[in-house]
């Protein structure tokens, strides 16, 4: 398979599990209402999935190379206290990434926040050209104009009509949308593409030549599977501190007291509903975790970019068509409560959103293949 297959592949794969990973946390976490403590458990799984993965790769290279002592596969996992220095300092770029978000959502609806953050893709751009220092030319027209429906689509489908968001303000009689908010959802916005272009440069080979770029040379040349498993027990501890400070660990008792009632629905079976769930959740999270470094690694931020508001309107098309069919509205339609979406608006957001996304992926894909013939 070509290196672009497998990037195609790759980010399929992303947005699959992305999928399947927003659904069921968005019902896990209406159900224990523990945010923080389901994403240590992410975490949790997700070092205990990588450690099993690397430690199969040694056993396996020892297997293919008798000749190779495992003292040697010890002295390869064994990091730099420069590299831990910039894992901890990335680890909390994630963690106050999502604390931003948290805090925005309480200070602007989650319509203004989703079409915000529809515009990952362009300040992904912007980012490239102002940070790494790339020409205005670094990515072709047909790139940029694929950008405009990618995420316009998403605004049409997640703002409500006049008609429908007829109430500006909440419950308490307080603006939805405060300034401030606004600025905190932007500023969200771009810490988390931030995070993303981090991400990709962290995995590129440290043996690359410096690239024109006024970023500090923090190329790891670690792959995705390690770069997870050395990430994972940083967000384990970061992610428990934030379930403590929200009142999602008790101590009454020498033993925590996890919200193990929370996990009781009314319907029949549903501990042992929600028990699956969860597995179901962290290991698709785990596996999310690793496939989405594999796809930034192997296809950019902008596309991981594309990919999450490709995501984002097929969950709104799913939460509508629930509507439709009687479900109950428990917000995940991305408008919460009195501001829902109409249909046929959804649909055309998602329409466009997809052809911008395949727009998107022929224009990548030429791109490629002129730099490609341009190397030979």
């Amino acid at each position: 398979m070509s290196y672009s297959g497998l990037g195609l592949l790759s980010i399929t794969i992303y947005f699959l599990l992305n999928l399947l990973v927003t659904v069921t946390s968005k019902q896990l976490v209406t159900s224990t209402l523990s945010p923080y403590l389901l994403t240590a458990c992410h975490a949790f799984t997700t070092f205990i999935t990588t450690s099993v993965l690397s430690r199969l790769r040694s056993v396996v290279s020892s297997t293919a190379n008798p000749r190779k002592s495992p003292q040697s596969s010890h002295d390869e996992s064994r990091l730099p206290l420069r590299t831990h220095a910039i894992l901890l300092a990335f680890s909390l770029v994630y963690t106050v990434n999502i604390g931003m978000s948290n805090l925005s959502l309480g200070l602007v609806s989650l319509a203004m926040h989703q079409t915000i953050r529809a515009l990952a893709p362009a300040i992904t751009v912007l980012l490239t050209i102002v940070v790494l220092n790339r020409p205005l030319s670094f990515y072709p027209l047909s790139i940029y104009l694929s950008l405009i429906p990618t995420i316009f689509g998403v605004a049409l489908a997640t703002v409500p009509s006049s008609a429908t968001a007829s109430a500006s303000h909440d419950s308490n009689g307080r603006p939805e949308n405060t300034h401030f908010g606004i600025a905190l959802t932007f500023i969200g916005a771009i810490l988390a593409v931030g995070k993303t272009m981090i991400t990709h440069q962290l995995q590129q080979p440290r043996s690359s030549s410096p690239s024109p770029s006024r970023m500090v040379n923090i190329a790891l040349g670690l792959s995705a599977v390690r770069l997870v498993k050395y990430l994972s027990p940083y967000a384990v501890a970061q992610a428990l501190c934030f379930a403590y400070l929200n009142g999602e660990l008790k101590f009454q008792h020498p033993v925590i007291q996890l919200p193990m009632t929370a996990l009781v629905t009314r319907e029949p079976g549903g501990r042992v509903r929600v028990g699956t769930l969860a597995i179901v959740n962290v290991l698709s999270a785990s596996a999310l975790n690793i496939a989405s470094f594999e796809a930034n690694r192997r296809c950019g931020a902008l596309s991981m970019g594309v990919a999450g508001n490709l995501k984002q309107v097929v969950i709104l098309l799913l939460a509508s068509l629930r509507r439709r069919g009687g479900g109950d509205d428990d917000g995940s339609g991305g408008n919460g409560g009195h501001q829902t979406v109409p249909e046929g608006r959804v649909v055309l957001g998602t329409l466009m959103t997809a052809a911008g996304g395949m727009w998107y992926a022929w224009a990548t894909s030429r791109m490629k293949d002129r730099s490609f013939q341009a190397r030979v």
